[in-house]
């Protein structure tokens, strides 16, 4: 087998990477010294995957080496002859491949969830940008119901406030209403609910914006006067200098 490999020009440590057998196992196979190997089914083992990569006949390997063992008068070669418990044809040094796959289980058990943590870091950071900076609408099962006491109806004639006042109530009109609202500079929402009739009233410096829903049941007065509530939005920015514009 020595002379048919280096006549294709092959070396042990090909064979070795290709194989996975240990080089001194290779190099005893060679040497017809079958003792520095494993014993039993590993020695055919390592005899048919070299005789197969230097293209030799495995049969007539197989028969060799038991004809070497006979004249050494060892015949027990069909069971290993000594501990071996590596499943990998190397010195011994290898990783057992339960011990490899508890350790690839748990790696992708820990990259799953630093990537599961990242992902909702990201999305609870989003989701605060989004309702801190661009709210766009009230969503209806998510408002928070502020417990306020019933105010007293606004009669749409009384006089108006004093002059600088800037009053704005709110009122539920048929049915529930939800509303979310920034008062002057502020970026910290108030989000609230009014049930029917229920009224809730607001005194800024210089402005407030509110989002509403749904516009048909809402009712807004500024100084005891009444304001038109645009239907076809959902959002409002009223102030001290243009909430006449929308006044009724």
């Amino acid at each position: 087998m020595r002379l048919a490999r280096e006549a294709r020009g092959i070396s042990l440590r090909d064979i070795s990477e290709q194989t996975r057998i240990s080089m001194r196992y290779l190099e005893a196979i060679e040497t017809n010294e079958y003792k520095r190997l494993p014993g039993g089914i590993f020695n055919r083992s390592f005899i048919k995957a070299y005789a197969k990569y230097i293209g030799f006949d495995e049969q007539a390997a197989l028969e060799g080496y038991a004809r070497t063992m006979r004249e050494q008068g060892d015949t027990d070669d069909d069971v290993a002859t000594s501990p071996y418990r590596s499943r990998v044809y190397t010195d011994g040094n290898s990783r057992s491949p339960l011990v490899t796959l508890l350790l690839a289980i748990l790696i992708l058990g820990v990259l799953s969830l630093i990537v599961w943590g990242a992902k909702h870091w990201y999305e609870r950071r989003e989701a605060a940008r989004s309702e801190s900076n661009n709210p766009q609408a009230v969503n209806p099962q998510g408002a928070q119901t502020a417990a306020t006491a019933p105010a007293a109806p606004v009669n749409a004639t009384q006089p108006a406030q004093a002059s600088g006042a800037f009053h704005i109530q709110f009122k539920a009109r048929g049915q529930k209403v939800w509303l979310t609202t920034f008062a002057d500079d502020s970026r910290k929402p108030i989000k609230f609910s009014l049930q029917t009739d229920e009224a809730r009233e607001f005194d800024p410096q210089q402005s407030l914006r509110f989002i509403y829903a749904p516009a048909k049941a809402l009712e807004v007065t500024i100084n005891g006067r009444p304001l038109r509530v645009e239907q076809d939005k959902a959002e409002m920015l009223i102030t001290k200098d243009n909430y006449e514009q929308f006044l009724q």
